[in-house]
């Protein structure tokens, strides 16, 4: 098997098995609260999306090349199909940031690592509903600041 299939990849292939028993925020936060005090923070959520990214970089170039992404898209649809109604909606939210328009600055279709954590304080800007500087359980209760 190739890199892109390591451990964190395969766990986050799997997560719509652990979805049904888990709202988004539950599973968002058993993911990305890296210590499990209830806050994910941004010092996490980057160490996480350099973990994810390195997963996917199946050559390890530093690049994720399209095929490399097409295989993380396939893996963040998996995880939004185990949802419906507006668990799906919140659901693929918080897929979105990670999708390659969100994280290809320069546009040339390859996103390195530097792009991909570049994007993180934007996700985690839109993730922190209340703008407390940490993303809670509550965060995904409230609706967005108008």
């Amino acid at each position: 098997m190739t890199k892109s299939f390591s451990l964190i990849a395969a766990l986050l292939l799997s997560l719509p098995l652990a979805a049904q028993a888990e709202t988004p925020a539950e599973q968002f936060m058993s993911t990305w609260d890296r210590d499990g005090n209830g806050i994910a923070t941004l010092a996490e959520l980057e160490a996480m999306r350099g973990d994810v990214f390195a997963s996917f970089d199946a050559n390890e170039d530093g690049m994720l090349d399209l095929e490399e992404h097409a295989i993380f898209d396939e893996a963040r649809a998996n995880d939004v199909a185990g949802y419906e109604g507006k668990q799906r909606e919140q659901m693929q939210k918080m897929a979105d940031g990670m999708r390659m328009e969100a994280t290809d600055a320069n546009g040339d279709r390859l996103v390195s690592l530097d792009e991909f954590q570049a994007s993180t304080v934007k996700w985690f800007t839109q993730l922190d509903k209340n703008g407390d500087g940490g993303i809670t359980l509550d965060d995904f209760a409230m609706k967005p600041a108008q």
